[in-house]
């Protein structure tokens, strides 16, 4: 994945790997977002717009700047998916995204999470890498009524966590749950191989794009 970014925001260090469809030209339909909030907090989120070209990507403009607008308005995750699955929904045309969003608070380290139908966020710590249990949540666009459950983690100095894109873990030859596995795999020898200033950098290198006819988002953020 060839496309990099790494910065520092509230405290956070966050580092990107993006990568777009074969077929699709230079914008795709998944976006990540790294913005620091009134106050201190951190908002972290990857999204995933179905389908290629640029209608999905003038989609996923129009989400990201909304996800943008309501999080420096102090909105918490599941309020932040609601309102955008309630934007999707009014659309004439049926256009379906999913997405994963959480607030950091450096202050007590804690991380406030929603999904709407997306994969499970990937916590790397010195004991291994797991899936976070996820919070029940449909992806957007499908009903205008639905709600967002919230969870919460704590997560130390050190730790890394991943949120990504379909694209990152799914081949038409295995099942997705075995690339979301590999992935969890990959970052754990990344981790065990790396110097601890060096683990975010380590980890995002590792990342594959087995499958170049899907975009494909890679946010990992780590406490410092």
């Amino acid at each position: 994945m060839a496309m990099g970014l790494r910065e520092q925001v509230n405290g956070v260090r966050v580092g990107v790997r993006y990568a777009v469809a074969a077929h699709s030209g230079p914008v795709g339909g998944d976006w990540y977002l790294s913005t620091a909030l009134p106050g201190g907090d951190v908002m972290l989120a990857v999204g995933d717009v179905m389908g290629h070209g640029r209608t999905a990507a003038a989609t996923m403009v129009r989400l990201r700047a909304a996800m943008t607008h309501l999080a420096l308005a102090g909105d918490e995750p599941g309020a932040i998916l609601a309102a955008l699955n309630r934007m999707l929904c009014r659309r004439s045309a049926t256009t379906l995204a999913t997405a994963v969003c959480g607030r950091f608070r450096p202050a007590d380290h804690s991380l406030t999470w929603s999904r709407a139908g997306h994969l499970p966020i990937l916590w790397a710590t010195a004991a291994g890498v797991t899936a976070l249990d996820q919070p029940y949540g449909m992806a957007l666009g499908v009903d205008p009524a639905a709600r967002y459950a919230t969870a919460d983690v704590v997560v130390g100095p050190g730790d890394l966590l991943l949120m990504y894109t379909d694209g990152v873990v799914e081949r038409r030859d295995r099942a997705i749950d075995q690339g979301v596995q590999g992935l969890a795999d990959d970052v754990r020898t990344a981790m065990r191989a790396a110097a601890p200033g060096d683990r975010l950098r380590t980890a995002l290198d590792c990342a594959r794009h087995d499958n170049p006819e899907d975009d494909a988002c890679l946010l990992a953020a780590e406490p410092v």
